[in-house]
């Protein structure tokens, strides 16, 4: 008798006031959002024996991790684990149609869509840190793999940071289509303002946006005529809203045409921590397991490190216990997303591993404030991605796909939410068909039309659910956590213990500038010489 085979999560979701894209495990569904109906499904199987050879001849996507439609509804792109972007129109999602077969050089860790004067534009930034723009064609392309072949040789990215990218915006242009500039955001306290325009010239940067303490995971550009009633200064230029770590926001304001820092909003971090139960050393674990071939049953998190692991981390315990926040938990804002809703301007906050959405109003974010408390939408289980539909006429609806496998969340796997009375509240279990289908997946055992996996088959889809399903081995090693586990750094404070605000900053602007073009550049050198002369005198004594 073989084990019961389990739905994986939605770890993807994507919306627009008339379609809803997601992804679970291999398979890619887009629904109509309004009625339920199924209206494309690309389902596949992935053996973990076969190598991948994207293509005609394997044309299934190696389990998609990012999916978004494009501004004017008309285009899905999904980015996959086999380094190959996807681009389909909406009205024909089908392997071997795509409007686009890109292939990447790595991994895609962020994916965005711009206006163009020649059409809809994607913009995909890397796990190495560099940034690249596609233009989509209005036709198919007849052989999308040997164009992909053809145009890879000619690539060449629009900028490069020296750390992972983690973050986009754009800055809109008063008279052309394409935006003027880009602001491109790294783990490593890195905003950066480069040209955009016609020409695509994000190799001249006009400014760094320095202060930042640790990473940046999320920006957003605010409008200056929505900034400007919520309060903020008149500008001609758009107000940028960037994330710092877990529970900081800064709100960088234009004038003379150079952002300068405005307010520093801290939100109360033992309130967001209270929400977020994922364990970073737990994830990396869980993805060593995952990468062990010879690890054939599942991952047990409760299990106990090997001694060597153990050791070394007791070890650092000393030198870094100071450095780690207080309540214990990495926190990271990976997403921001502004609303209206009742007349009032909010925005969305998302934090990594978090089983709750967070609602800031954005009248809190005009002054320098410490321990803002926001409003909770909880969920129930940790949230892996958020889909805000704000239709004209409608009021503000709000998809979270969450991770619902056994011992780490409860379902449903997908939940719509509703703006009323100043707070997103569940949806009534109203959910049309199919579309329900996704949003309750129970385990499924091995009987009757439910296929038995294949020796080395690690996910399987089965024509009666849309939710990939896979045995319990395969999800629990299933690694959907990676901003937590590479984002943080050790957070940074004043020698006085006090928070790092505008103020100060505004005093110390050229010294903190300095410190940390010093810190740039031998920062990292100087640290590892350090360690090493400390383990040479530590075995050889200092004499």
């Amino acid at each position: 008798m073989h084990g019961a085979l389990h739905a994986l999560p939605v770890q993807a979701v994507a919306a627009t006031p008339d379609s809803l894209a997601a992804l679970t495990g291999a398979n890619i569904l887009v629904f109509d959002r309004r009625t339920g109906t199924l209206k494309a499904a690309l389902d596949a199987r992935i053996d973990a024996r076969a190598g991948v050879s994207p293509g005609p001849g394997a044309p299934s996507a190696v389990f998609p991790r990012l999916c978004a439609f494009s501004p004017s509804g008309q285009h899905l792109a999904v980015a996959s684990d086999d380094k190959i972007l996807r681009v389909w129109h909406v009205d024909a999602i089908e392997y071997g149609r795509e409007v686009m077969f890109q292939r990447l050089a790595k991994r895609a860790g962020t994916l965005q869509w711009v206006p163009s004067a020649e059409g809809d534009e994607v913009v995909v930034a890397d796990k190495f840190g560099d940034v690249w723009s596609f233009v989509v064609g209005a036709a198919p392309t007849q052989d999308v793999a040997d164009a992909a072949d053809e145009a890879e040789a000619s690539l060449h990215p629009r900028l490069g940071h020296v750390s992972m990218v983690t973050c986009l915006a754009f800055l809109p242009s008063d008279n052309a289509a394409e935006p003027s500039a880009i602001v491109s955001c790294d783990r490593d306290e890195h905003i950066r303002l480069s040209r955009w325009g016609a020409r695509r010239a994000a190799h001249v940067v006009e400014q760094y946006l320095l202060g930042s303490r640790s990473c940046v995971g999320a920006v957003i550009a605010l409008p200056a005529d929505r900034a400007a009633r919520a309060g903020l200064p008149p500008s001609d230029r758009p107000v940028l809203i960037s994330s710092d770590g877990g529970a900081c926001l800064r709100v960088w304001c234009s004038e003379e045409r150079t952002y300068h820092l405005r307010a520093t909003v801290h939100l109360d971090a033992e309130k967001l921590a209270s929400y977020v139960h994922i364990d970073a050393a737990t994830e990396r674990r869980r993805e060593r397991a995952a990468s062990n071939l010879a690890l054939q049953g599942a991952f047990d998190p409760s299990a106990p490190e090997p001694d060597t692991k153990r050791r070394k981390h007791a070890d650092d315990a000393d030198d870094s216990e100071s450095a780690l926040p207080a309540h214990g938990v990495s926190l990271v804002i990976q997403h921001l997303e502004l609303f209206e809703a009742e007349g009032r301007d909010w925005l969305l906050v998302r934090i990594e591993g978090a089983e709750a959405v967070f609602v800031v109003p954005l009248a809190a974010l005009m002054h320098d404030a410490t321990n803002v408390e926001a409003k909770v939408c909880h969920v129930g289980a940790p949230v892996l991605q958020t889909a805000l539909v704000c239709a004209p006429g409608e009021t503000p609806e709000l998809w979270t796909c969450c991770d619902d496998r056994p011992g780490i969340g409860a379902g449903p796997a997908l939940r719509r939410w509703s703006w009323q009375d100043g707070a997103f509240s569940a949806s009534p279990p109203d959910v049309p068909e199919p579309l329900a289908e996704l949003v309750h997946g129970a385990p499924v055992t091995q009987e009757g039309d439910v296929p038995v996996p294949e020796p080395g088959t690690t996910l399987v889809a089965v024509a009666r659910t849309p939710r990939a399903l896979a045995p319990l081995a395969t999800l629990s090693k299933l690694c959907l956590y990676s901003q937590i586990m590479t984002w943080p750094k050790p957070p940074q404070a004043n020698p006085d213990g006090s928070p790092f605000t505008s103020l100060f900053l505004h005093q110390r602007t050229e010294a903190v500038a300095r410190d940390m073009v010093e810190r740039f550049q031998a920062g990292k050198r100087a640290a590892g010489r350090a360690k090493n002369q400390a383990s040479i005198q530590q075995q050889f004594g200092t004499d």
